[in-house]
């Protein structure tokens, strides 16, 4: 039985980690869907400065950000859940590398599972690469889909 973790931030990269995650699976194995809400963006002065009307702190602090990844990781849970043995969901706030890093640990993870990009180039530049952060760190395989 393996355990991975598949870092979900909705983009079509992450769809399609999701989907080479399931070619790899068999019936016995266990898949953790991760969000990271990175909220450091709400407090950064780029953010304040691009969206100076949105209060960002305010949303994060509501649950908003975190109700609306439940509910996408919920669907995509739904749509695998007979795919595998088991299928849990998990929403994290922090920076997104380490987050996926930690909960990997969290949850035993034997593989990361993460696509290429999620924010693009110009995220990428502004925040590092969260990929990049994850191949480097992690205690187990990382499998980078593109």
């Amino acid at each position: 039985m393996k355990k991975m973790l598949i870092a979900y931030d909705g983009s079509d990269a992450s769809k399609k980690a999701v989907d080479l995650a399931l070619k790899c699976c068999s019936k016995d194995d266990q898949i953790t869907l991760l969000t990271v809400i990175p909220a450091e963006l709400a407090e950064s002065s780029f953010t304040k400065m691009l969206l100076p009307t949105i209060d960002l702190s305010q949303i994060v602090k509501s649950g908003t950000f975190k109700e609306k990844a439940m509910e996408t990781l919920s669907k995509v849970a739904r749509e695998i859940k007979d795919k595998v043995q088991k299928v849990s969901t998990a929403v994290e706030s922090g920076d997104p590398a380490d987050e996926i890093l930690i909960s990997a640990k969290k949850y035993n993870a034997d593989m990361i599972v993460i696509g290429y990009k999620g924010y693009g180039k110009e995220g990428r530049f502004l925040l590092g690469s969260v990929t990049d952060k994850v191949v480097r760190h992690a205690g187990v395989s990382v499998l980078v889909v593109r």
